[in-house]
């Protein structure tokens, strides 16, 4: 099943150690499955002491990686200190899906899911599980899993799918395949 349209901006962004780029790369893979053409960018300053890292993903007709102000349809947020920052990049209509512990819609404890999971460097896969559980969401979840599979190594596989598996199922009605 596909879902994702001509063209979509999507803003990811986190603080380092989060898993912005394997969210990025995971993304862009998907979306070249669905053949659709994708570019990508990423910044990351301090990235290894904890700053700041966005990537931009544009689907699409598209000949620049960079989003501009007011220009984005969905973000992915590792934090709601980053969703906040951030805030600018998406239009008004735009969809935010963010790990927080707020009671905002749309916003998820992703990180306490993933402890209980085990491991905190999965939070990610746990607010993208999350975000494919909503029909608006443009990626589905079967497409979504299958190339996680194929991106996971052996020794984190089961994890993966188990933490996107968790919050896609956050969702009330929805169960993976």
């Amino acid at each position: 099943m596909t879902k994702c349209g001509d063209d979509t901006q999507i803003v990811i962004c986190g603080r380092g150690g989060q898993g912005v780029l394997f969210l990025t790369r995971l993304l862009d893979e998907v979306a070249l499955a669905m053949g659709k053409n994708v570019i990508s960018s990423e910044t990351h300053g301090m990235a290894m002491r904890g700053g700041s890292v966005i990537s931009y993903i544009r689907i699409g007709r598209f000949n620049s990686p960079l989003i501009r102000q007011g220009q984005g349809d969905i973000m992915l947020s590792l934090t709601e200190s980053e969703a906040d920052l951030n805030i600018h990049l998406i239009n008004k209509n735009a969809q935010k899906f963010i790990n927080g512990i707020t009671k905002k819609s749309n916003t998820i404890d992703a990180t306490a899911l993933a402890l209980r999971l085990g491991s905190v460097v999965v939070a990610n896969l746990v607010l993208l599980g999350f975000a494919c559980a909503h029909k608006s969401f443009p990626f589905a979840y079967d497409i979504v899993r299958d190339t996680l599979k194929r991106m996971s190594s052996s020794k984190v596989y089961d994890l993966n799918l188990l933490a996107l598996s968790e919050g896609f199922c956050l969702v009330e009605g929805n169960h993976p395949n």
